[in-house]
């Protein structure tokens, strides 16, 4: 293993509709021996409506130079946040005339570009590995799973830590701990509907619907995810998709961390597995 200490960042979803990610987060990295360290005063990253580039830049130079004192790399579990961390990262190293812009704007943006963002898939699988995981794991969870990326966890080019249009890391670390991946390719880094789920739902619902009923007919136990805004629309909209589209889904959606947990012997309740909206003991009952 690599990696023992981490700045986190954990999102402005974690301490509202993402609780469940930020629990199970924090219980899986503190039984691997990886120590979290929460970024201090930590500011929203601009979600996905900031628009304007210097903006975004602006409030992710903060949390980034907040990392870099503590010269820590920057992890977090939220893929849009990743998004923004990333590129503005890569913005911000290769921008000398930008760097200056952002510490003229506010001394606290100044940011030598040291720190390298990760999301918590990348650490988990690249950094601590699947050997460290091995020899982690102490049950089984034998569930059938539709591995969902989202559309954000491959972007910007250029920052990807796994295949941006075929990713296997989530893959792999289900039949790690014992699961089954349901044929899902094609459908693994569609969108969920989340970024329209404000302004047409209408068509956010279609979105999600798509996703759950083909992991469903797949013959899924569970979809399982790494982002909250996916977090937000497949698992506590559901029940609205549901009503809206006159329809039963019934799909258990759980974060990765949540079924990692499980493998290593976290107790449900620390996985904030209650929390999910949909309910999980068809998962549970298959820990073994």
């Amino acid at each position: 293993m690599s990696v023992d200490k981490l700045a986190y960042y954990p999102g402005c979803p974690s301490e509202a509709t993402a609780l469940d990610q930020d629990i199970s987060t924090k219980a899986v990295f503190k039984a691997l021996g990886v120590e979290l360290v929460e970024v201090e005063d930590w500011n929203c990253c601009g979600a996905a409506e900031a628009e304007d580039p210097k903006l975004v830049y602006a409030l992710n130079a903060r949390n980034l130079a907040i990392a870099e004192k503590d010269g820590l790399d920057i992890v977090t579990p939220c893929s849009i946040c990743y998004y923004n961390l990333a590129r503005t990262n890569n913005a911000l190293k290769a921008d000398e005339k930008l760097r200056a812009e952002m510490a003229e704007i506010d001394p606290s943006l100044s940011y030598n570009g040291t720190v390298t963002p990760k999301h918590i898939l990348d650490v988990l699988m690249n950094d601590i590995g699947v050997d460290e995981l091995k020899s982690k794991i102490v049950k089984k969870v034998e569930v059938k799973v539709a591995p969902y990326y989202g559309c954000y966890i491959g972007r910007p080019l250029g920052t990807a830590f796994d295949d941006p249009d075929d990713p296997v890391l989530m893959d792999q670390l289900i039949e790690l701990i014992g699961g089954e991946n349901v044929p899902f390719d094609y459908m693994k880094t569609k969108c969920c509907g989340g970024p329209l789920m404000m302004t047409r739902a209408d068509i956010a619902f279609e979105m999600a619907r798509k996703v759950l009923e083909t992991a469903k007919n797949a013959g899924a136990d569970c979809v399982a995810l790494a982002c909250p805004l996916c977090g937000m629309m497949l698992d506590a909209k559901q029940p609205d998709v549901e009503k809206a589209l006159g329809i039963k889904i019934g799909m258990p959606v759980v974060y990765i961390t949540q079924l990692l947990g499980l493998a290593l012997g976290i107790d449900p309740k620390s996985l904030a597995l209650g929390k999910n909206t949909v309910d999980t003991k068809v998962i549970l009952g298959k820990v073994v």
